[in-house]
């Protein structure tokens, strides 16, 4: 019998928003099959589960984030930084080949994720409720901060949709929440306690080739700690993620629309509900453009600013120019 802190129960995946914890994600409790019904052998398995862990931090000063990711056919990392005052930036990326360079627990909630070593890569764990983050490049510690990463800080999103005919992907995520630490690194030491931080854990049997856009935007309004998280393309099939995020308590959002010209994505963006209207402006991107085989990527992630307005029940919040995210993502893994 399955227990109600695990997604996977007798073999099934359990679907829908979850408001407790899901502490255990086994992708080898799952049963996975084909289209057509054959259930898929180890190899399949294996290489068919991806993982990732996103987190980040946003400010009037910098805008930071970090990510390992395990394809199973390769293994990544990424960090980038940039100085809103200045304009400098700064980013580090690795690759190895297959698994051998990371490591994910099998539970959200308390994390313990890294890749690399303890000279070159990326750690995130779990400490007392909080979520720490370092980051080493050769030998030296650029990032050494904290995110309040729970309640009561912050109520945090978790859901799992189908993707494809037999899939599906958990998502633990949340937004505007307290920070703790500093920022080392060639052009600045930073403080990120003006930072409002954010995290995303995904982790399932995604859809071999697959798109999203994405969209993120932190800051105070009102005096209160504000955050919104909205998508399209992914986790949208009967439950979706798109949600704010006031003081730590989440609200949901309707289906979000996308208006931007993908031939050219730093120009700016409209991204629209039934509820909320926003632009976006970019500043800057990351960009990973990759065709190799078996894996391609097309990855813009512009930062910038939003305006507009969210209505979330009967009150209203003016966004005006506060820092986030949008994404444009093709992936073929």
């Amino acid at each position: 019998m399955g227990s109600s802190d695990h997604l996977i129960s007798n073999g099934a995946v359990r679907t829908g928003i979850f408001s407790e914890p899901i502490t255990v994600v086994d992708p080898a409790a799952y049963d996975l099959r084909s289209p057509l019904g054959k259930k898929l052998g180890r190899r399949a398995r294996h290489f068919g589960y991806k993982q990732f862990h996103y987190v980040g931090g946003i400010s009037n000063d910098l805008i930071f984030g970090a990510t390992v990711v395990d394809l199973r056919y390769l293994s990544s990392a990424f960090f980038y930084i940039y100085d809103l005052k200045t304009g400098k930036e700064l980013r580090h990326t690795w690759r190895t080949p297959f698994s051998r360079a990371v490591r994910f627990s099998t539970n959200p909630e308390v994390c313990d994720v890294s890749y690399g070593n303890s000279k070159n890569g990326i750690t995130i764990r779990s400490v007392n409720g909080d979520r720490l983050l370092s980051v080493r490049k050769g030998g030296r510690l650029l990032v050494d901060a904290s995110f309040a990463d729970g309640t009561p800080a912050v109520e945090p999103l978790r859901i799992c949709t189908r993707a494809g005919y037999t899939g599906w992907v958990y998502v633990r995520k949340t937004g505007a929440v307290p920070m703790k630490g500093t920022i080392d690194c060639e052009f600045g030491r930073f403080d990120v306690e003006n930072c409002l931080g954010h995290t995303d854990y995904s982790a399932g049997y995604m859809r071999p080739e697959t798109w999203w856009n994405w969209a993120f935007v932190s800051g105070s309004v009102d005096g209160k700690r504000f955050g919104l998280n909205v998508s399209c393309g992914v986790n949208e099939t009967s439950y979706s993620e798109n949600c704010a995020w006031v003081d730590g308590k989440l609200s949901f959002l309707p289906q979000t629309r996308f208006e931007f010209d993908a031939a050219d994505p730093m120009k700016d963006w409209r991204i629209h509900s039934d509820s909320f209207d926003l632009r976006f402006m970019s500043r800057g991107v990351h960009k990973e453009h990759v065709n190799a085989g078996l894996l391609a990527t097309r990855f813009s992630q512009m930062y910038g600013t939003f305006r507009g307005k969210v209505q979330l029940g009967p009150r209203s919040y003016e966004i005006s120019d506060l820092y986030g995210f949008a994404e444009d993502h093709y992936a073929r893994w």
